[in-house]
C-alpha cells in the first residue's frame, strides 16, 4: 500500500501509470472533506490537510476547493485508480470536527455543519460548562483534553484532541441534519452560512422507497456472554472511564443511496452518531471508496464501531467480478498493541480465546503497526548504531497479538507516516530527507514480511502557508528520485532512476507470500525467509532477504539454514549485488548455489561500499529460485511498434512528472506479445523455465480472448481475473528453445479510451505443492480511438453591444487535457494551428473549462474552440454567437436543424410547434418564419411552404 499525501487530485490521475507501473495495488489517501474557511474571506479555497473537516459531505467545489481539488476530481481519480485494479483507502476523521469556536458570530454563522452547538450564547460566547449539544462540554476548569494523560481534564474519550472539538457519540439531539425544506420543524438550527436548506441535500440522504439491506451483527460478547475487554476505571481511566467492549448481536437494517437519481433522497432525524454513519455509507455506495483509515481511534468508544459502524460498512464493497465483500478498514491508536487489539480490532485473527470467531468474522477492521513502526524508525534513526535483535523488531510488531506470531493476521506495518516521518515537525514545510533518513534497507525488510505493508511518500504538491504540514516520507516510490535529473540524448533532462524500493515491492508481489521464518538475527543483520507449507512434510522456499543497518564499508557473512533444496541455483534480485556502487569488489555474489540440508551462506553489504567509502545506502540482498525473464511489447495489429506519449521532462513539476512512456493505441485491434527467456543464464536447461502465461487488462474478469468467460475465477488466490494467451502460447519450459512466445489479439473496442493498464504473468515450472513462483510484465497503454469530446451551451443572443463574456464548454469524455478558444478568428485553413498559450482555457473542475474573450461585435461572430488530448489527438468545431436581434432575414426550411432538408420531418415538427409542442432542439425556436415580428400568423405558414417549394425569402 501507498500512502500518497500532499499530491492533488488531478496530478495523481496523471501520475497512475507510474503508480501501477512500479507496481502498486492500494493506496491511503487523506481526508477528502473540506476544511473550515470564514464565510467571509474573499478565498475560500481550503488548505488544511484534512484532519480538521469542517463539512464531510462537501468534497470541494470551483471556487471552494480542498488542498487537492474537488468533487469532481475525486470521482475521477477513484475512476482512475479502480481501473489501474487499485483499492483506495480514504482517512476518515470520526472523533472530532474542526476546531473548537466559541463565538457568537460562529453559532449564528450556523456553527458547524450536520451539527448542533446547542443553545446560542451570548455577546461573550460559549463558557465550557455551557450545553453544548453534539459536542462534549467541559467544567469550571476549562475544556476536557485527551492528548496528554498528565495534564489536567484529561480524559480520553470526551476530551479535544489538539483544540479539534470531540463529537459526543452517545448524545441524542434528533434534527435533519440537511434540511432541503424551509418550513421543516425538525430541521437543525441554522444560520446566515451554514446548516442552511439546499434541495440539493437530498442527494445526500438514502431513498425511504428502496428496499432496505438487513445484516446480523453477530456482536463482540464472548459465548457465555462475557465482554471481550472489560471497562477501564483506574489509573489514567479513573475519571474518565473506558467502556467495555461487550456489545450484543443484532439485526440491523440500512437504507439505500438512489445512485440513479439521488435527488430521491429523503432527509429523516438523525442524531450526531447517524450522521457520521451515514456519511461514511454515502462514501462506500456513492463514491466508491473500498475502505478507510481510521484516524484517532482510540479516543471514540469501542461501541460506535462494534455496533454502527460494522453495520453500515458490512458487505459494501463490491469486487471486480461482482461480488460484495466487507470493505477493509483500518484504525490509528497509539494507546498499545494489548488496549488497540482488544478494543478496536475486528477481523479473523489468530485468538483463540477470550473472543467468538463469528463476532470477529463479521468485522474487518485492523489496525496500524504503530509499536512495530516506533522501533524500525529508532533502528534507522540510529544510523547504523541501531539493533535488530536488542531493539526487539520483530516482537513489537501488532502482529504478534493476536497468536504470538508474525503471520501476517493483523496489522498495517509501516515505518514513516504523515505524523512520523523521515523528515519535519508538522509546524512548517519538510526539508527533503536524504537517503540514510529514508531506510532503504528497513523498508526492503518491510516489502518482504508477511500482511500489510504500507510505504509513506509525501509528493510535495500542496502549496501550503501554515497549518499541519505533513511530514516527509520516502522519495523513490515510482521508480524515479522527483529532486534528482539525469541527462538524455535529444532532450531536457527527466526524473533520475532510482528502483531500490519499486524492485522490492515487485518482488513481493512475485515471490512474498507464505510463512515468515526468520533465520538469523543479530545487532547487524536480519535475515529470513518466506516459504509456503503445504503440509505433511511439503514445504517449498520462496525467497530469502538479508538486511543490514550497518554503515562502515563492507559486508556481513551468514550462514543460515533454509527449506529450498540443496544444487537450487537462487539469484538476486534486489539489484544490489550486481551493482557497482553498492559491490565494487564482487564480493556480493548474483547466484548462490544451495548446500545441503538447505543451508544457504549469503553476504550482505553494509550501507557503505569497500574500497570506494560511497554511502549507498542499500544494505540489502534478496535472492529467489531463477524467475522466468523476458520482454512484452504493446504491437499494432500489423506488428508495428506505435508511437507513444514520451516520458515528462523537467518541465513538468516532480509531483506530476510521469516517469514511464505511453503506447499509443488508435486501432481496433492490437498485440500483447511477451517473449520469454530462462531467466539463469547458467541454468543449462529449461526444466524450470516457464510453463504458462496469463494476462490481465484493467480489473480483469473481462472475456478478452473469446473463449466465451473469464478464464480464471476469483477462487485464486494468485492471478483472479486474468485470461489465457490463445492467439499463440508456446511455453519455455521443458524445450530446447531460446524463447518462449506468448501473444494475445485484443479488440479494442472492448476497451475504454484513455489509460489501460496491463499486467502480463509467466509461472515458472514447479509442481503440485510448491508455492507458485513468478515474473510479473506491467505495462500502462493509451487508447486513443477518438478526438476529444465536448459539449458548448450556446448563451446566443447576448445582449446588443455585449463586447465581453465568458464562455464555458464541458468534456464528455475523461481525455481533454486542454482548450482554446478563438473570437472571431481570420483563418480557418488550419485551426489546429491557432491554439497557442494566450488562447488557453482555465479548467476550473475536472471537465468544465472557460475562458473570458473580448472583441465581440453586434451581429454574428465565430468562436472557435479547440480541444486537445495528452496524446496530441485534436478536435476544433465552430460556433456562432449572436450579439444583440439578428437582422429580418428568412429561417431556414431545416426547421429541426438535423441538416436534412427538404423533409417531411420538418413540416411535421414546424406545425408540432405551432400547437404549442415543445422545440426538436435545444435553441428557442423561431416560427416566425418571415421574421416579421409578428407570430405565430398565416403569412409564416405560407412563407414556409412558399420557401419548401423553392421560393425566395
Amino acid at each position: 500500500m501507498l500512502q500518497w499525501f500532499e499530491c492533488r487530485f488531478a496530478d495523481m490521475e496523471r501520475r497512475m501509470p507510474d503508480f501501477f507501473i512500479a507496481g502498486w495495488g492500494n493506496v491511503w489517501l487523506p481526508p477528502v472533506s473540506r476544511g473550515y474557511i470564514s464565510p467571509r474571506d474573499a478565498n475560500q479555497n481550503s488548505f488544511s490537510a484534512g484532519y480538521d473537516p469542517f463539512d464531510r459531505f462537501d468534497l470541494g467545489s470551483p471556487g471552494r476547493q480542498t488542498a487537492y481539488g474537488t468533487e469532481s476530481y475525486f470521482d475521477s481519480v477513484m475512476t482512475e485508480f479502480h481501473r489501474a485494479n487499485t483499492l483506495v483507502y480514504i482517512d476518515m476523521v470520526l472523533n472530532h470536527n474542526a476546531g473548537r469556536q466559541t463565538s457568537q458570530l460562529f453559532q449564528q454563522d450556523g456553527g458547524y455543519p450536520g451539527f448542533w452547538m446547542g443553545p446560542i450564547s451570548g455577546p461573550a460566547g460559549k463558557q465550557s460548562t455551557d450545553n453544548w449539544g453534539d459536542f462534549f462540554a467541559g467544567n469550571v476548569s476549562g475544556y476536557l483534553q485527551s492528548e496528554n494523560p498528565n495534564n489536567p481534564n484529561y480524559c480520553l474519550h470526551n476530551g479535544d484532541l489538539v483544540a479539534l472539538i470531540d463529537i459526543n457519540h452517545a448524545s441524542n439531539n434528533n434534527y435533519i441534519r440537511q434540511p432541503i425544506d424551509s418550513t421543516n420543524p425538525l430541521n437543525i438550527p441554522g444560520g446566515n452560512f451554514f446548516n442552511r436548506p439546499d434541495a440539493n441535500n437530498r442527494r445526500f440522504y438514502r431513498d425511504t422507497a428502496l428496499p432496505q439491506d438487513n445484516f446480523f451483527n453477530t456482536g463482540t460478547q464472548q459465548t457465555n456472554g462475557s465482554a471481550w475487554a472489560g471497562a477501564l476505571t483506574t489509573g489514567i481511566f479513573a475519571s474518565c472511564n473506558v467502556p467495555a467492549r461487550n456489545e450484543p448481536a443484532q439485526t440491523q437494517n440500512w437504507g439505500r443511496f438512489n445512485q440513479a437519481n439521488p435527488l430521491d433522497g429523503d432527509p429523516v432525524p438523525e442524531n450526531a452518531t447517524g450522521y457520521l454513519i451515514r456519511w461514511t455509507q454515502w462514501m462506500l455506495d456513492v463514491k466508491k471508496v473500498d475502505g478507510f483509515r481510521i484516524d484517532a481511534i482510540k479516543h471514540m468508544p469501542s461501541w460506535f464501531y462494534d455496533t454502527f459502524y460494522d453495520g453500515v460498512v458490512y458487505n459494501r464493497r463490491q469486487t471486480p467480478d461482482g461480488r460484495f465483500v466487507i470493505p477493509y478498514s483500518f484504525g490509528e491508536s497509539v494507546e498499545g498493541n494489548d488496549f488497540t487489539f482488544d478494543r478496536y480490532i475486528r477481523m479473523p485473527n489468530g485468538r483463540a480465546s477470550g473472543r467468538n470467531a463469528a463476532g470477529d468474522a463479521f468485522g474487518n477492521r485492523d489496525a496500524l503497526d504503530l509499536g512495530g513502526a516506533g522501533r524500525l524508525r529508532d533502528l534507522v534513526s540510529g544510523g547504523g548504531l541501531g539493533s535488530w535483535s536488542s531493539n526487539n523488531v520483530l516482537n513489537t510488531h501488532i502482529d504478534t497479538t493476536d497468536d504470538g506470531f508474525n503471520n501476517g493476521t493483523i496489522g498495517v506495518n509501516h515505518i514513516f507516516s504523515h505524523d512520523n516521518g523521515s523528515n519535519g515537525n508538522g509546524g512548517s514545510a519538510p526539508g527533503v530527507p536524504t537517503a540514510k533518513q529514508q531506510g532503504w534497507y528497513a523498508h526492503a525488510y518491510l516489502a518482504m514480511r508477511p500482511g500489510v505493508k504500507k510505504f509513506y511518500h509525501n509528493a510535495r504538491g500542496v502549496n501550503r502557508s501554515g497549518g499541519f504540514w505533513p511530514r516527509h516520507g520516502l522519495l523513490p516510490v515510482f521508480g524515479v528520485e522527483p529532486n534528482i535529473t539525469q541527462t538524455r540524448p535529444g532532450g531536457l533532462p527527466i526524473s533520475a532512476t532510482n528502483d531500490v524500493l519499486t524492485r522490492m515491492i515487485q518482488l513481493n508481489n512475485m515471490t512474498g507470500r507464505g510463512e515468515f521464518v526468520p533465520r538469523w538475527q543479530d545487532d547487524d543483520t536480519f535475515v529470513f525467509e518466506r516459504r509456503t507449507n503445504a503440509g505433511v512434510g511439503q514445504i517449498s522456499g520462496n525467497v530469502l532477504v538479508g538486511t543490514n543497518d550497518r554503515y562502515d564499508a563492507g559486508f556481513d557473512q551468514r550462514t543460515v539454514a533454509t527449506n529450498f533444496p540443496a544444487g537450487t541455483r537462487l539469484l538476486e534480485y534486489s539489484g544490489n549485488a550486481s551493482s557497482s556502487a553498492v559491490d565494487p569488489n564482487n564480493d556480493i555474489s548474483d547466484v548462490l548455489t544451495v548446500g545441503a540440508g538447505g543451508s544457504v551462506t549469503l553476504r550482505i553489504p553494509r550501507n557503505t561500499a569497500p574500497g570506494t567509502n560511497l554511502e549507498h545506502n542499500r544494505g540489502f540482498v534478496a535472492y529467489a529460485p531463477a524467475l522466468p525473464a523476458g520482454t512484452l511489447e504493446i504491437l499494432n495489429a500489423n506488428g508495428t511498434t506505435p508511437s507513444a506519449i514520451p516520458i515528462d521532462d523537467i518541465t513538468v513539476p516532480s509531483w506530476r512528472r510521469r516517469a514511464n512512456a505511453l503506447p499509443i493505441i488508435t486501432g481496433s485491434t492490437f498485440r500483447l506479445k511477451l517473449t520469454t527467456v530462462n531467466g539463469d543464464t547458467g541454468a543449462g536447461n529449461n526444466d524450470v523455465a516457464d510453463d504458462n502465461a496469463v494476462f490481465r487488462i484493467n480489473q480483469g474478469f473481462q472475456d478478452l480472448n473469446a473463449s466465451g468467460s473469464t478464464d480464471i475465477p476469483f477462487t485464486n488466490s494468485v492471478v483472479p481475473g486474468y485470461e489465457n494467451f490463445v492467439t499463440v502460447r508456446q511455453p519455455l519450459a521443458n524445450t530446447a528453445n531460446t524463447n518462449g512466445l506468448y501473444e494475445q489479439l485484443i479488440d479494442t473496442t472492448l476497451l475504454p479510451e484513455g489509460f489501460n493498464y496491463i499486467s502480463v504473468v509467466a509461472f515458472r515450472k514447479r509442481i503440485a505443492w510448491e508455492g507458485p513462483l513468478f515474473r510479473e510484465f506491467r505495462q500502462a497503454i493509451y487508447v486513443d480511438r477518438a478526438p476529444p469530446q465536448f459539449t458548448f451551451a450556446n448563451p446566443s443572443p447576448l445582449p446588443e453591444n455585449t463586447t465581453t463574456f465568458r464562455f464555458a464548454i464541458k468534456s464528455t469524455d475523461r481525455q481533454t487535457t486542454r482548450t482554446h478558444m478563438v473570437i472571431n478568428p481570420a483563418n480557418l485553413t488550419n485551426p489546429l494551428n491557432l491554439a497557442t498559450a494566450s488562447n488557453l482555457c482555465t479548467q476550473d473542475d475536472r471537465f468544465d473549462w472557460s475562458r473570458t474573450l473580448g472583441g465581440l461585435q453586434n451581429g454574428e461572430n465565430t468562436l472557435l474552440v479547440i480541444a486537445f488530448e495528452d496524446s496530441g489527438n485534436a478536435t476544433w468545431q465552430t460556433f456562432t454567437i449572436q450579439v444583440g436581434n439578428p437582422a429580418p432575414t428568412c429561417d431556414s426550411i431545416d426547421f429541426n436543424r438535423n441538416g436534412v432538408f427538404p423533409e417531411d420531418q420538418d413540416v411535421v415538427d414546424f406545425f408540432n410547434v405551432l400547437a404549442g409542442a415543445p422545440c426538436p432542439y435545444p435553441d428557442p425556436c423561431d416560427i416566425d418564419i418571415n421574421n416579421d415580428g409578428v407570430f405565430p400568423d398565416d403569412q409564416d405558414v405560407v412563407k414556409y411552404f412558399d420557401l419548401l417549394a423553392g421560393g425566395t425569402c
